[in-house]
């Protein structure tokens, strides 16, 4: 596994070994740009990779190799990082470009979707924890106590047993802390909460709101995110 992790813009590289991966290994040798190379998904979690990333590429014939659980875990990854499936021409040296959507347009060099796409983009996480797809309202606040008058009604897209995605649209910030009430829960004291990470409305066609982590839920929390939320991948993966 190559790993650059002093580079202002980082990218994760899932490709077997071998000339393929040594071809867009070179074809990602840009100033400025750290490159993170792992054979499957599963191995950047088993070996706790856990670099600020602002995009993914995949090796179309390493996909194909992927468990269905990898396939899963990656869809949920490419509708947040700028992304791009790879194949390429060993004999050639050709490196062809499938996006996952309708990311770009036109005839680019990875070089150039690296510029224009990465280079801009958020570093982000990915995160360690599992995620269930659960609609559940929740009460937010910047200060206690949380009361209903007082606060925000919105609404969990996801959630674990680390934190969750709040759809919103008010104008939180990276590293705000504020208050949540999960109204679901049998404990539904407020828990602490810290933005990690923001989706303005109409910005890469997504949910606007806000993901954020959860500070010292007390046990009878725990116990229930953990229910709701899936596996730890970086320990159990």
């Amino acid at each position: 596994m190559t790993e650059i992790v002093d580079a202002s813009t980082t990218v994760l590289l899932i490709c077997r070994e071998g000339q393929s991966r040594r071809l867009y290994q070179e074809e990602l040798d840009i100033p400025g740009i750290g490159l993170v190379c792992v054979q499957t998904l599963m191995e950047f979690f088993s070996r706790g990779v856990y670099n600020l990333l602002s995009g993914i590429f995949v090796d179309m014939p390493s996909y194909m190799r992927f468990s269905d659980e990898e396939k899963r875990l990656l869809t949920e990854l490419v509708a947040i990082f700028p992304a791009l499936r790879l194949k390429c021409n060993e004999s050639s040296g050709e490196i062809r470009m499938l996006p996952f959507g309708s990311v770009h347009s036109g005839d680019i060099t990875l070089a150039v979707f690296v510029q224009h796409y990465c280079v801009p983009f958020s570093q982000r996480r990915i995160r360690t924890c599992e995620r269930s797809q659960l609609h559940m309202p929740v009460l937010l606040s910047r200060e206690l106590p949380v009361e209903d008058a007082a606060s925000s009604r919105c609404v969990t897209a996801n959630i674990s047993r680390e934190g969750c995605f709040i759809i919103c649209f008010e104008p939180w910030c990276v590293g705000d802390r504020g208050w949540l009430v999960l109204t679901e829960l049998e404990d539904s004291a407020p828990v602490r909460i810290e933005v990690c990470w923001v989706q303005k409305w109409g910005e890469y066609r997504a949910l606007p709101g806000m993901g954020v982590k959860f500070i010292e839920p007390v046990e009878s929390q725990k116990s229930a995110l953990i229910r709701l939320g899936g596996q730890n991948l970086m320990q159990e993966g």
